[in-house]
């Protein structure tokens, strides 16, 4: 029978085991190292040996004694090795999958899932640990958690195989609340927001605009200073993460237009339809622009009146742009527009001229 080392080919990670080499070596010299484990001590041809539980590739455990043998006339005959290949029983590391955002105003079950990172380890426990304390032991690579508050900050897993005691490598996964803000999109004088799950509350962008005010109890309130325009941002900045609520301050209207196309303006709201190519022989079209806008203005397009008869006229609206059409000239058409900025509304009544002079009232 060769020499060989005996002892727990199969160990469970991070316990200490007994190895012995059977063989002689000459002056009784044994050099002894270990490939991710630990040498604990060594007694000539015995050694103690704790094997880790991290796993480096597929696996890469391994003891060898390194002796010398016996040559002729009482001299050594030459150093060599024997090594023993092992396999500990420990598990993959395991990453986690599952919500890392969760709104501010949650409550309810969130799950998460161990996902095996070497499927040669796999694990037939799982220890799951929150830093809110929970502590509970799955068979299914699943965990439903119960959240009633904002506390939940991480969540961490190790698998563990068979019937050994210690668990593998422990994974982890960061997660946050976020803040949710709540209130008007803007505002004419004062107005209270609510923000769930607040941080470091501020007011952006707000110089000579708007002042912000804790009154607590996750409230705050937003005061417009004089007849001051602007947007600003309510901001709530919570480890480092930022939620923002754009709000319109006051508000302005100074409309023009823009884009004329097939239009001849006689002034700000008159226009006389020039003639075309196309099967509608005389179509045109323009876009509004606020020119003192602080945040978005919206418009609203309804018809006034029209001629009657031949030649039909028509018309189409969205947004700032409107287009009026008809086959022939002589025709007209007068449309209301409603513009509002924030707190400022403006209402204008165009008139459109197909081909033919504008009356000009």
């Amino acid at each position: 029978m060769g020499q060989i080392i005996s002892g727990e080919a199969n160990p469970c990670p991070e316990v200490n085991y007994q190895y012995s080499f059977s063989g002689a070596s000459f002056n009784k010299y044994f050099l002894w190292s270990a490939v991710d484990g630990t040498i604990l001590s060594q007694n000539t041809n015995t050694v103690v040996v704790r094997w880790n539980r991290n796993i480096t590739d597929e696996g890469k455990w391994r003891l060898r004694v390194q002796y010398e043998t016996f040559g002729t006339g009482g001299t050594p005959g030459g150093s060599t090795y024997k090594d023993l290949d092992v396999k500990v029983k420990t598990a993959s590391r395991y990453n986690i999958s599952g919500d890392k955002e969760i709104p501010g105003n949650f409550t309810g079950t969130k799950t998460y899932t161990a996902n095996i990172v070497n499927a040669n380890f796999p694990a037939t426990s799982f220890l799951w640990t929150t830093n809110t304390g929970i502590q509970t032991i799955t068979t299914a690579p699943t965990i439903n958690l119960s959240i009633n508050d904002t506390q939940l900050r991480s969540i961490m897993v190790a698998g563990k195989a068979s019937n050994c005691s210690e668990w593998g490598e422990m994974s982890k996964i960061d997660v946050y609340f976020t803040s949710i803000i709540t209130g008007p999109a803007q505002t004419c004088a004062e107005d209270i927001y609510t923000i769930v799950n607040p941080g470091t509350v501020t007011l952006e962008n707000a110089t000579n605009v708007a002042t912000l005010t804790a009154l607590g109890n996750n409230q705050w309130k937003v005061t417009r200073i004089g007849t001051a325009n602007g947007t600003v941002k309510l901001r709530s900045t919570v480890d480092g993460r930022i939620y923002d609520k754009n709000i319109m301050v006051g508000g302005s209207t100074v409309i023009g237009f823009e884009n004329l196309d097939h239009l001849e303006a006689y002034d700000y709201e008159t226009f006389k339809v020039l003639q075309g190519t196309g099967n509608m022989k005389y179509e045109g079209s323009m876009n509004l622009y606020n020119y003192e806008s602080a945040g978005q203005t919206s418009y609203s397009w309804s018809l006034v009146s029209k001629s009657a008869g031949s030649p039909i006229v028509s018309w189409t609206a969205s947004g700032n742009y409107v287009q009026v059409s008809s086959k022939g000239s002589g025709g007209w058409l007068v449309l209301h527009c409603v513009i509002t900025n924030g707190c400022s509304i403006e209402t204008r009544n165009y008139r459109f001229y197909f081909g033919i002079e504008p009356l000009i009232p």
